[in-house]
């Protein structure tokens, strides 16, 4: 009898537990799988136009949200903050667009480097248009920070090159789709998000593709295709439901995951080898970056 009234008085106990894990899991597996889609992408650059890539992406996607909507009939609100999601997902096409293009000119981990400048940019437009002013603290973390991203790229990212535009605007727009969400942030329904973002995609590219479609060489592309849009839908719902089961500050821990996968991606796959002061510079990231989480987070 006491056992069973131990069992009963630990259970909300370990109802916490595996909802926590739970989360780490479906933010993990969410990020890891980014990781995944631009791996692909990467790859379908070299075999194919980076647009018919891009098409894939977005027009398979859809596909997946399609199915996905009519087997489990989510409640979804499309109306809601209609404009603001439409500039999101303007936004989104935009940095993915951009991505898909660095990918061919950049090496992946610097990429990623670089794209650890968006919470620097959002916390820079807050503390401007929202009057979220940073702490001492935060201030000092988010310098060191950007050092650490400088000294990780070095001279790889050739740095006074035109082709570094197509990886800096990718941090911007996400920087600015963050901060949009940030305005609305009584916007519940982020499946709305990833709907527009994926239809607008791939109705522009749809039309794009539909005049300079190049023949596939072989039949194996359209599978990679396939997955390209599939690991987006299943990477965005993964985080979703991540934030449903906690919080966006949580789970933007994870996100610095991705620098740990693209190392790991660039070397098995790519064949990049190890470099100790990229290493440095992106365990610097991801000290400083988690640091400035949270210290900025226990505001909001």
């Amino acid at each position: 009898m006491a056992s069973r009234r131990c069992n009963v008085k630990n259970f909300p106990k370990v109802q916490n537990q595996t909802s926590l894990l739970n989360v780490i899991l479906l933010a993990a597996g969410g990020f890891f799988m980014f990781v995944c889609m631009d791996s692909t992408a990467k790859y379908l650059g070299t075999v194919m136009p980076v647009t018919q890539a891009i098409w894939g992406r977005f027009f398979f996607h859809l596909v997946s949200l399609i199915i996905f909507f009519l087997i489990f009939k989510p409640k979804v609100n499309l109306k809601k903050n209609f404009k603001v999601q439409i500039i999101r997902s303007i936004l989104m096409v935009t940095a993915t667009s951009f991505m898909f293009y660095s990918l061919q000119k950049f090496d992946l981990v610097d990429i990623y480097v670089v794209f650890f400048t968006a919470p620097l940019i959002v916390s820079l437009l807050s503390a401007y248009f929202l009057k979220d002013v940073l702490s001492t603290k935060g201030i000092l973390l988010m310098l060191l920070s950007f050092g650490s991203i400088v000294y990780s790229l070095g001279p790889s990212m050739r740095i006074f090159s035109l082709d570094l535009i197509f990886p800096i605007v990718p941090p911007i727009c996400w920087a600015l789709y963050q901060f949009f969400t940030k305005v609305v942030s009584g916007d519940n329904d982020p499946f709305a998000a990833i709907f527009y973002t994926s239809i607008l995609g791939a109705i522009i590219f749809s039309i794009f593709i539909f005049f300079n479609w190049v023949p596939l060489e072989k039949n194996i592309f359209w599978a990679y295709l396939i997955i390209l849009g599939v690991a987006g839908f299943v990477s965005h719902s993964l985080i979703i439901y991540a934030i449903q089961l906690s919080n966006l500050s949580f789970v933007t821990n994870f996100q610095y995951s991705q620098l740990v996968w693209s190392t790991i991606f660039n070397f098995f796959i790519f064949g990049v080898p190890f470099d100790v002061n990229k290493i440095v510079g992106v365990v610097g990231v991801i000290i400083f970056g988690l640091l400035f989480i949270r210290i900025e987070g226990k505001k909001t």
